[in-house]
């Protein structure tokens, strides 16, 4: 399937990842295939972006926390894969674009579709690399700038995006580049999940976890604006444009899914603690060491040493947003 992409340099269709006009070879790291050495991170200019290259694993602490003895834990993104496959059929082309550490590309490979993990960024790449440990074939890992999608046109069935486009200042060039790389009758696809009821003490445990959270994370903003931090924030409308190209989206749920999450203070304090949030990608490692150090004295003064593993409750089926093409396009 090499022939859907194109080549960087002169644009013409690629045969094996190399270039039968100008003979570019596109190259690889680590198995990344690289078609572009733009910066992980733009913060100025024209065509900004936020990517993960100072985040990595941690971005994603089930990698850190479960992974290490579970390697095929996937939750919400491995049922929505499996729906997909279930109601798209394998025989298809999916990009996975904003694909990060292969969370959505992996079940996806998995089930036999032809997958293309595009980000970035190298860091998480790697981790989905790793992940996936060389078992699938099917999965090419690809450093893309979205902004310049480096396949043909109409070349795609399905763009998955998760939480990728609120990353750029200007998303509808975004969106221009997945109209353009779909199929005639393609789609966008995007993970959701729906709550599911708790029982009054899950309920209650639930409403302090996320007291507690709340508060040990005002504690830290507040010692990093207090450091001089400003928040890196697009706001780029993006869910508006996306019905601009896009039918309202229509819903897939996963039957017999239900997945209970109890880790929440611990994971979203993982991410404070390394800085791991779009947010803060532009701030000194020096400033998030000091805020975290300063809201975890705070936190351990006030719930105790071991505040870390309060446990929270979250029940949560898993759902597929498709939105298909507008006729116009």
């Amino acid at each position: 399937m090499s022939n859907i992409f194109i080549c960087p340099k002169c644009k013409n269709t690629l045969e094996a990842f190399k270039c039968t006009v100008c003979g570019h070879t596109v190259p690889q790291k680590n198995t990344i295939y690289q078609f572009c050495n733009d910066p992980s991170v733009k913060l100025d200019g024209e065509n900004q972006y936020i990517g993960y290259d100072g985040v990595g694993e941690d971005f994603e602490p089930a990698v850190i926390y479960w992974d290490a003895n579970n390697t095929e834990r996937y939750g919400v993104y491995e049922s929505c894969g499996n729906l997909i496959a279930e109601k798209f059929g394998t025989d298809i082309t999916i990009l996975d674009l904003g694909a990060g550490l292969g969370t959505a590309s992996i079940p996806l490979a998995k089930n036999g579709i032809y997958t293309i993990a595009a980000d970035i960024s190298n860091v998480m790449l790697s981790t989905a690399v790793k992940r996936a440990n060389g078992r699938f074939d099917n999965l090419i890992c690809v450093r893309m700038n979205a902004y310049g999608l480096m396949l043909e046109d109409n070349s795609v069935d399905i763009v998955i995006e998760n939480a990728m486009i609120h990353l750029v200042d200007h998303p509808e060039d975004v969106l221009r580049e997945i109209v353009r790389v779909l199929k005639p009758g393609g789609c966008l696809v995007r993970y959701g999940s729906y709550a599911q009821p708790l029982n009054e003490d899950e309920a209650k445990k639930n409403a302090y976890c996320n007291s507690v959270l709340s508060d040990v994370s005002d504690k830290y903003y507040d010692k990093l604006t207090d450091l001089g931090y400003k928040s890196i924030w697009f706001d780029n409308h993006a869910n508006e444009l996306i019905s601009k190209y896009f039918e309202p989206p229509y819903n897939e749920r996963v039957e017999d899914f239900s997945e209970t999450f109890t880790e929440k203070l611990k994971f979203r304090l993982h991410r404070l603690k390394t800085g791991a949030h779009s947010d803060l990608q532009d701030t000194p490692k020096d400033w998030i060491r000091q805020a975290w150090d300063m809201a975890d004295q705070y936190a351990k003064a006030k719930y105790g040493e071991d505040y870390i593993n309060i446990e929270g409750f979250s029940r949560y089926g898993a759902v597929l947003d498709i939105y298909k093409i507008k006729k116009i396009f």
